[in-house]
């Protein structure tokens, strides 16, 4: 397990939030569409139909999601796996905080009962350097 692993693990979640985010609010617009055009010189008439671009493009996303979906649980897995073969319980804690449970130093700060943030940070760190 390289860092660039690890960190592009991060960067794909951040992908799929983004993803879902774009889901979610193609979700909240309309279905329907509808348009009004002018039949004569006084008269005008409105259309109404299904738009079929925003379905597409839900489709599209929804295929997009799922892949990315799919390759998050291998990364996943390989990390787990990763996390399992570090000797020291507490690097393998903080690199489960980090990696799996998604925290940020401050919050593994506060879970591992550090003094300071950036007590987990250099035990990372300094694991990475010595085991990459």
């Amino acid at each position: 397990m390289t860092k660039k692993e690890l960190v592009e693990y991060c960067d794909l979640k951040k992908e799929i939030e983004d993803l879902e985010k774009r889901i979610d609010k193609i979700h909240r617009m309309t279905e329907m569409v509808s348009d009004t055009v002018q039949n004569g010189y006084k008269h005008r008439a409105v259309v109404f139909g299904i738009d079929l671009t925003r379905k597409r493009k839900l489709h599209i996303y929804e295929n997009k999601l799922q892949n990315f979906y799919d390759k998050l649980f291998e990364e996943q897995n390989k990390i787990e796996d990763y996390i399992e073969t570090i000797p020291k319980s507490d690097i393998r804690q903080i690199f489960r905080y980090k990696y799996i449970d998604n925290l940020n130093w401050l919050q593994i700060m506060h879970q591992m009962k550090y003094k300071a943030e950036s007590t987990a940070r250099m035990k990372h760190d300094r694991f990475l350097e010595e085991n990459l």
